[in-house]
């Protein structure tokens, strides 16, 4: 027991005598660093379709995603440009329902509440944001700043899968993998340490037509989907 208690008393020796190091970050004109955390997607949906027929009763289901970055910070006593280069994975989720034809009337039937039907969307993408930031406090070890920017974004993996048809399938979007956003955020440092929250506005509208990855007729299993998909994610990052 001593032996441990011994050990336990060195971790926290070593831990504080990091922590002023750590809280103590001089006011130089280039800092860099890096950051982990997690994202959400909030897809905007204008419009879905599955062979040419609206899908009805849309909802969608909002899955955790992570992110990784490096950056540089360039300082101009409040005002800071902060570009990133950025690992995102995000999910997300989107059930409906397709009416059915009534056989006797031809018309569709939309008296169906609860959604049958899901398309399970995961992307990765590489991502540069340009953030312009202005720090509201600058006290000490205590930081709380404003931030906004254009970010681009490439998708370079994306899978969309659904049940439709009853079985699983897999899609293949003809869409653009290039996108832009704009983000606005707010972060929270002391010290070397800090923490950001941002909350991305996608841009650019997304016409997309989905098809069937194991149909050999393109005209069967088409899925169509017009939307564009806002980003909330939080994030906790160390600067140098």
């Amino acid at each position: 027991m001593k032996k441990y208690c011994l050990i336990f008393v060195l971790l926290l020796t070593c831990i504080a005598g990091k922590a002023d190091n750590l809280l103590h970050l001089k006011d130089k004109a280039f800092n860099y660093g890096a950051k982990v955390g997690f994202n959400a997607t909030f897809p905007i949906i204008n419009s879905l379709s599955f062979n040419g027929v609206e899908a009805t009763d849309i909802r969608l289901q909002y899955k955790v995603g992570y992110l990784a970055a490096i950056f540089c910070r360039v300082n101009m006593d409040r005002f800071f440009i902060q570009p990133s280069f950025s690992w995102h994975r995000s999910e997300g989720e989107i059930h409906f329902n397709i009416p059915e034809e009534n056989i006797t009337t031809g018309i569709p039937n939309i008296e169906v509440i609860e959604p049958i039907y899901n398309l399970n969307i995961k992307t990765n993408s590489l991502e540069l944001p340009i953030m312009v930031g202005y720090s509201l406090v600058k006290e000490g070890p205590y930081g709380l700043s404003l931030m906004v920017g254009p970010k681009l974004k490439y998708n370079y993996n994306v899978s969309y899968t659904s049940n439709l048809a009853d079985t699983p399938h897999e899609y293949i979007s003809d869409s653009t993998p290039f996108g832009i956003n704009i983000a606005a955020g707010l972060g929270v440092s002391i010290g070397r340490l800090f923490f950001d929250f941002v909350y991305e506005f996608g841009l650019n509208e997304v016409e997309a037509d989905f098809k069937d990855k194991k149909e050999s007729t393109p005209a069967n299993n088409n899925l169509r989907i017009d939307k564009r998909t806002n980003v909330m994610s939080f994030s906790l990052g160390f600067l140098f």
